[in-house]
């Protein structure tokens, strides 16, 4: 039996950037699982290195380069973001393709 976890958001406008990882991470409940810990909305701040750190799939990793990109405007060094994102699901191909036209306004 699995529990979804819920995500509170709060009253007021988040960021660009914030609305564009949450689009990312949220496509898909494990990675949403396991990385939602290291991210404050109420702060509009996400602690990377422990994401980073976790034991990850290719196309989760990918997934979380993107997200990193949306949040930094710049790439990871040492990422292979368009070659891994070949090993991510289609949803999360489609929440990344989403998330940059969120961050850019579009």
């Amino acid at each position: 039996m699995s529990t979804q976890q819920t995500i509170q958001i709060p009253v007021g406008k988040l960021s660009q950037q914030m609305c564009a990882v949450l689009r990312i991470i949220t496509a898909e409940q494990a990675l949403s699982d396991a990385v939602f810990q290291y991210i404050d909305i109420q702060s509009d701040s996400i602690q990377w290195e422990p994401i980073f750190s976790l034991d990850l799939g290719t196309g989760f990793r990918a997934a979380i380069h993107f997200a990193y990109a949306a949040w930094t405007d710049q790439l990871k060094p040492g990422s292979q973001l368009f070659e891994d994102a070949l090993n991510m699901s289609p949803d999360l191909q489609r929440a990344c393709l989403k998330a940059f036209g969120i961050r850019w306004g579009l």
